[in-house]
């Protein structure tokens, strides 16, 4: 079941579970590597990270223990030996270390490159799929541009005065262009302001409002006002796909933010794009994965016996068919 990801279907007969990997903490973060031979995974109230051999479902090591820096968010790169993390470090650290970021060898379980700059906590980690660039948001307000060449931030942005709550920024699937997500003050929505990569200091291209009345004509009043935890572009760049922390999902229109579906399971905790942008898989509370149709909103198969606890990551093999879907355990789905 190896095969390239354009084989995946999911109507029947559907993805199974191949195997299972148990990780005794919860799951806070974790990512595929572009040629989708292995998963990194990382578990935050024990500071450890575990590496999945996706070509036999099994641990590729024993997981590696990150005592001193903690591990919250993991990223990968374009080295399949080599990733980006971020944790909440130790009190006794000076804020910028504390909440720096690691580029870390998982060859000689080593960091080789500190990234420090940031004051607070971390909300995401984003790779350019192009280059060597990364983006990072922190509650410190502000948005870094890095390189994994040179240890200072190549750029710089703070939020806006109209801006509160966790910022989110992420690239889009050519790494040309990346967008950034806060929340308006007074609970009036969110913006999502999208910049060109090359010319981020020219100010944004494009700049919308996704207003609470827009959002509570989709999902529920409580759900219109909650923060938003993931911002995703699909791979045509034309649609971008949002999570809140009240159990939503919703798809946006690309281009001028109007919000397009609802993915109406109850108690989402987590979503994701097929590569083929034809469909979109949302984790439960209740452990289940429900597959949407991306034009008709219309759930199209639900995904249980992976997991009894609520999810916290789903993702979709770069480039093979294969799933995983992550709880205190990770479980990888094959066709």
């Amino acid at each position: 079941s190896f095969q390239n990801w354009f084989s995946m279907q999911f109507t029947s007969p559907g993805p199974r579970v191949g195997s299972v990997i148990p990780a005794k903490a919860r799951i806070t973060s974790a990512a595929f590597h572009a040629e989708g031979v292995h998963l990194f995974v990382a578990s935050e109230s024990i500071s450890k990270l575990h590496i999945v051999d996706c070509q036999n479902g099994k641990s590729l090591c024993a997981a590696l223990k990150f005592e001193r820096e903690g591990i919250s968010i993991v990223e990968a790169t374009h080295h399949n030996q080599c990733i980006l993390t971020s944790g909440k470090g130790s009190t006794e650290q000076q804020q910028s270390q504390r909440f720096s970021v690691n580029y870390h060898s998982i060859y000689d379980n080593k960091i080789l490159r500190k990234f420090r700059g940031h004051t607070d906590i971390l909300t995401n980690i984003s790779m350019n799929p192009a280059d060597d660039l990364f983006l990072t948001s922190s509650r410190d307000r502000t948005i870094r541009l890095w390189s994994l060449q040179q240890a200072g931030a190549v750029g710089q942005m703070e939020l806006p005065a109209t801006a509160r709550g966790d910022p989110i920024a992420a690239f889009d699937s050519t790494g040309l262009v990346f967008g950034v997500t806060a929340p308006i003050v007074n609970g009036q929505g969110h913006y999502i302001h999208l910049y060109d990569a090359r010319n981020y200091a020219g100010g944004a291209f494009a700049e919308m409002k996704v207003t609470t009345p827009q959002l509570e004509k989709a999902v529920t009043h409580q759900q219109a006002r909650s923060e938003w935890t993931s911002m995703k572009f699909n791979a045509s760049g034309n649609q971008i796909l949002v999570t809140g922390d009240n159990g939503f999902a919703i798809t946006l229109d690309g281009y001028e933010g109007t919000v397009q579906r609802s993915l109406s399971a109850k108690g989402v905790t987590t979503a994701c794009w097929a590569p083929d942008d034809k469909t979109i898989l949302t984790g439960s509370d209740d452990g289940s994965i429900s597959c949407w149709n991306v034009d008709t909103g219309a759930m199209i198969r639900k995904l249980e016996g992976g997991h009894k606890d609520s999810l916290s990551w789903v993702g979709i093999n770069p480039k093979y068919s294969m799933l995983a879907s992550c709880d205190t355990n990770i479980a990888m789905w094959i066709w």
